[in-house]
């Protein structure tokens, strides 16, 4: 039959205005494979599902599709005595969530739909209990049944509650997405990262669990939020995911499981588990364009934190388009309760272009720990292109005004790598005492800054390790043990004070040392900005620390130095070195300074010593003061110092300090200096 053009049109328009309907309409449909199915009624732009088959605490729903287009709403009518609504997917159509989902009671959901789970940006939460999206093939009880979303046939539904979800590598991803509107600011020295509590995005009642566990899962602006709750994403390709009902909420266990796939934070992303816990479970999990993970303690409670588990990689990368924002992974302690631990385990760890994570106090508690197992290796590089004070590093931080302790820093890895701004350091800015700083690296670890940055003319942070305090708390120690360590060029390991507080410990355990950065623990003058920001007083009165080295190989060339330095009243500290061989070259030396205070010990004991153009010099005073010159004592086999090397202990006014030498052979060039010596042969 011939249809003219008029017609044609007539019929077009008129089709088109029922298949946004039927299409909506065909967004949620029942499979009819329960024993009592479900039923879906609808009225308006909401959708009620109600019906399916109850067992004890648990009610049983099966549906062919399920999505929740933008401005309706889905709404599971149960009874107030179910636990647990668990809700299958069969019809092999991904989810698509652009609405409201909500429930009666405290009752948990699991919404499971292998084929993919899409959360757009207006989809939202009202539910009482706990919150489990997934694409897991089956869900397991304790009884041995199964409730699958691949096979639905009729099945043999029980009571018992749900112990496990089912992968077995065919499953579909997860997405969350939004406007990455998360937070309003950053955090300040003063004032923690503020939270945008009107955004809207995925979150379920204070306590209880938002777990996404998928085949891949992507937050690309989204929010998450399970406020004194937890908040699980787990990426899984083929296993069994554990479930464990807890005093609030669930805890999720991964001791079944086989291999994992990747979890991806893009566009300002966030994950908010405050006065909670935050897990990240897969193979390569990334943090990226200003993406937050936060954790903030705002009780008297203590909480666990956040724990990253990625069997292959952890990346954090970059800060969001207008810079306002870098990736971040942080606990922040507001209340009186202990921060949360940040706890980080992987094969390799990535930290770029400005990107951090660590923990921070804001009140008389004490910040949490940091702790990295990175079986491979840890590579933190660069700063943020728009703001260098954005430099990419692990860090613990007491903030000004406040007793608290920082948090301790352990990091275990195979090497670790710093270049151009990547660092580590526990920071106190107030009363309360820095945290130590303990890294384990089995083969190296190297801080270099590239010769293109340095020759740049610019203002950068460099590469560095260490322990600070800016004001009245004591700084903590510094502990490093690898095979080989370097430090380059402008970068530095040390412990340091700026104000009352004292200096700790640098503890070097290496075999092999090349130095033409420094090593030093110091009492040093603030520079103003430290002044205006942190309150550092002009001149400092704490103790400098102690510096000492256990190696085979030490090697300081090119302007590198060991040292202790006291720029204000306080004493300066000591310094211990063990070596097999100990050479000195190129300007490069050993020294102990002091403004003011008594001048700091040397004591080298090392097989052989050579300076060549080198220093050993222990200094004390400037004018107009009288302190004394420290002590620089060497038990070595054999000292061959030229090339107007010196070897000095002095003082501007007051005394000068004594030099021991203890040795079977010392070879002094015609241009080297010495004084005050006393040789023992």
């Amino acid at each position: 039959m011939k249809i003219n053009s008029d017609i044609r049109a007539v019929l077009i328009t008129t089709l088109s205005l029922f298949i946004p309907s039927l299409s909506a309409a065909a967004q949620m449909t029942q499979d009819l494979s329960l024993p009592n199915n479900t039923t879906i009624k609808t009225e308006g732009n909401i959708r009620t599902i109600e019906g399916g088959t109850q067992v004890g605490g648990n009610l049983f729903h099966s549906l062919k599709d399920f999505s929740v287009p933008t401005g309706t709403s889905a709404h599971f009518n149960n009874g107030l005595d179910i636990q647990n609504i668990i809700t299958r997917i069969t019809g092999g159509s991904v989810s698509n969530i652009d609405g409201l989902i909500s429930t009666n009671g405290t009752a948990n959901l699991f919404l499971i739909n292998p084929s993919g789970i899409v959360f757009d940006p207006n989809a939202r939460l009202d539910i009482g209990g706990s919150f489990f999206a997934t694409t897991a093939e089956a869900i397991e009880f304790a009884d041995g049944s199964e409730f699958s979303a691949t096979n639905p046939q009729a099945p043999l539904l029980t009571v018992d509650i749900p112990i496990g979800l089912r992968f077995n590598g065919n499953s579909g991803s997860i997405t969350v997405q939004g406007a990455g509107e998360g937070l309003l600011a950053a955090s300040g020295r003063n004032t923690p990262i503020a939270r945008n509590t009107e955004t809207i995005g995925l979150e379920v009642q204070p306590g209880e669990t938002l777990a996404l566990i998928g085949s891949d899962i992507t937050l690309q602006g989204g929010n998450i939020t399970a406020e004194e709750g937890r908040v699980e994403l787990s990426s899984i390709e083929t296993g069994i995911v554990t479930l464990n009902p807890a005093f609030k909420g669930w805890i999720l266990g991964y001791e079944k499981t086989s291999s994992f796939k990747d979890i991806n934070l893009l566009q300002q992303s966030l994950v908010d588990s405050s006065g909670g816990f935050v897990v990240l479970q897969g193979k390569d999990i990334s943090i990226n364009d200003g993406s937050t993970v936060l954790n903030q303690n705002l009780g008297s409670q203590s909480w666990e934190g956040v724990t990253i588990n990625a069997s292959e990689s952890f990346k954090m990368s970059g800060t969001s388009p207008d810079g306002r924002f870098v990736s971040l992974l942080r606990t922040e302690s507001i209340g009186s309760g202990i921060g949360g631990n940040v706890n980080i385990s992987t094969k390799q760890l990535v930290v770029e272009a400005g990107a951090q994570f660590g923990t921070r106090t804001y009140s008389a508690a004490s910040g949490g720990n940091v702790t990295v197992n990175a079986s491979q290796s840890i590579k933190l590089f660069d700063f943020s292109p728009s703001n260098p004070i954005f430099t990419s590093g692990i860090y613990t931080t007491s903030t000004s005004n406040t007793f608290g302790k920082s948090g301790d820093i352990t990091v275990s890895t195979g090497s670790l790598e710093a270049k151009n701004g990547g660092l580590i350091t526990s920071s106190t800015l107030g009363n309360g005492s820095g945290g130590n700083v303990i890294i384990n690296a089995v083969d190296s670890i190297v801080l270099t800054n590239s010769v293109e940055l340095i020759n740049s003319g610019r203002s950068f942070i460099p590469s560095y390790l260490a322990s600070e305090s800016y004001t009245q708390g004591d700084a903590g120690n510094l502990t490093l043990n690898t095979l080989k360590l370097i430090i380059g060029e402008r970068s530095f390991v040390n412990t340091s004070t700026l104000g009352s507080g004292s200096a700790g410990t640098v503890t070097i355990n290496a075999p092999n040392i090349e130095i033409s950065g420094s090593i030093n623990s110091s009492a040093s003058i603030a520079i103003q900005t430290a002044q205006r920001l942190f309150g550092s007083p002009p001149v400092p009165s704490g103790a400098s620390g102690e510096v000492i080295i256990n190696t085979e190989k030490l090697n300081i060339f090119n302007g590198g130095r060991i040292s202790v330095r006291n720029q204000g009243s306080g004493d300066a500290g000591k310094i211990n070195i063990n070596a097999n061989n100990i050479e000195i070259a190129n300007e490069g030396g050993v020294t102990a300074t002091t403004a003011v205070g008594q001048g700091g010990d040397i004591n080298l004991n090392s097989q052989n010593i050579q300076l060549n153009n080198g220093i050993i010099s222990a200094t004390a005073g400037t004018n107009g003061t009288n302190a004394n010159g420290g002590n620089i004592n060497i038990e070595t086999g054999t000292l061959v110092s030229q090339r107007d090397s010196s070897i000095t202990a002095n003082a501007f006014e007051g005394r000068g300090g004594n030099i021991k030498i203890d040795s079977q052979g010392i070879f002094l060039s015609a241009d080297s200096k010495r004084e005050q010596c006393d040789f023992v042969r």
